[in-house]
């Protein structure tokens, strides 16, 4: 009898994992995101959006100060759908090298590639990588900064990304926005902005990008100002209200 009562149990335990896995399945679909948020804003620019002269600032069109390997371009073109690379000389003279990388779709396989995955593959070594505050029109920003290396080029780098419209440092930081934009079934675009030069005084590097990035984003135009460098801790409160709850765009 007791053998009986076993048997019969087994199915119903296969019955209700098998309802417990449909369950997650369809949570999990409903959960999936399908909006591209790029698709209900403004389209992206790059060239149009960032002026080629501002505060004692002008680009350099013929410059050579670049450096990118034919396989590692070749996968940023599949990746992003656009980037920008242009070479600045300021008022006294400074070079700076400024890269913009854009990508309409952050799900895997389409992420943002950090400089720290980017510069090693060049054949780069990589010390002092580090985390600081950036000053911009509109609020400060978390910015990831680091000393490169390759022969004797000395290349200071400074960068940071927004997914949405909010800054990110990477890794965890910017998967924990990912899914706070999935929650809402939007699916966030990305920018990376980086800032370098080449120069064996780091600090006086690190100073000069400050500057720059300040300048740049200062005469981009207001809105979309939030696209490059993400929004305050101020507008968000703002934008949120009393809910706190919602995403901005």
């Amino acid at each position: 009898m007791n053998h009986a009562l076993k048997l019969q149990a087994v199915p119903l335990a296969h019955w209700l994992l098998l309802l417990l896995m449909l369950g997650t399945a369809m949570l999990a679909s409903a959960m999936r995101p399908t909006i591209v948020l790029a698709d209900e804003r403004a389209p992206i620019d790059l060239e149009a959006m960032v002026p080629t002269q501002f505060a004692g600032w002008r680009e350099q069109p013929n410059a050579a100060m670049h450096i990118i390997d034919p396989e590692l371009q070749a996968t940023i073109e599949q990746i992003y759908t656009e980037v920008l690379t242009r070479n600045y000389i300021g008022p006294g003279g400074e070079r700076i090298m400024l890269s913009i990388a854009y990508g309409r779709d952050q799900r895997d396989g389409l992420q943002l590639h950090l400089p720290e995955v980017c510069y090693p593959a060049q054949g780069f070594r990589l010390k002092d990588i580090e985390e600081v505050p950036l000053d911009l029109p509109g609020g400060t920003i978390t910015v990831r900064r680091m000393s490169t290396q390759l022969a004797q080029r000395f290349e200071p780098v400074t960068y940071w990304t927004v997914v949405g419209e909010h800054v990110t440092t990477g890794g965890l930081s910017k998967k924990l926005v990912e899914m706070r934009y999935s929650l809402f079934g939007l699916i966030p675009d990305g920018m990376l902005v980086r800032v370098s030069s080449i120069d064996r005084d780091t600090e006086r590097a690190y100073r000069i990008h400050a500057e720059f990035a300040a300048a740049m984003v200062a005469a981009i135009a207001a809105e979309h100002r939030p696209r490059f460098a993400g929004v305050s801790a101020e507008a968000l409160a703002a934008a949120a209200g009393p809910a706190a709850a919602g995403v901005v765009r």
